[in-house]
């Protein structure tokens, strides 16, 4: 299941998708199709993707953790967000501005596995985490969703 999880954006019906927009947008399906490949190519729309539940697939921990950081060299910098983003359990990674730097999520089993993630980041890292804050998201109300 999670093999097919893991690859389902890849299994885009564009087809269907098409017509129903197509329709939707009084427009031809070789007129859309091209609409939509050139928003593609010029960036406007980044990918297509799915948010599953990660209670669902076995991780019922998501953790989103706030990093400040200090004395941060580019080079090291850069390996953070190399390791961060190469992490198949941190499924996001954002810079920020404000009171802290980094802004990742987690996604853990159970409280056990997330304090070794946890603290072989934080070993790893020592000279550039100041500060770690942790919050457990207990239920969502509103996810992102981009409907124009």
């Amino acid at each position: 299941m999670r093999e097919i999880v893991k690859e389902s954006d890849k299994l885009r019906e564009l087809d269907e998708k098409l017509t129903a927009i197509a329709k939707r947008v009084h427009l031809s399906i070789d007129s859309t199709k091209k609409r939509v490949e050139k928003l593609e190519r010029d960036g406007v729309i980044g990918k297509y993707t799915i948010q599953p539940v990660p209670s669902r697939i076995g991780l019922p921990l998501a953790v989103h953790v706030y990093i400040k950081l200090r004395n941060v060299t580019k080079e090291r910098h850069g390996e953070f967000i190399s390791e961060m983003t190469k992490n198949p359990r941190v499924i996001d990674v954002m810079s920020m501005l404000g009171d802290y730097d980094m802004y990742i999520v987690i996604l853990a089993k159970n409280t056990a596995e997330l304090d070794k993630m946890k603290i072989e980041t934080k070993e790893k890292f020592a000279d550039m985490i100041g500060d770690w804050k942790e919050v457990l998201v207990t239920e969502v109300h509103k996810l992102e969703e981009y409907s124009f």
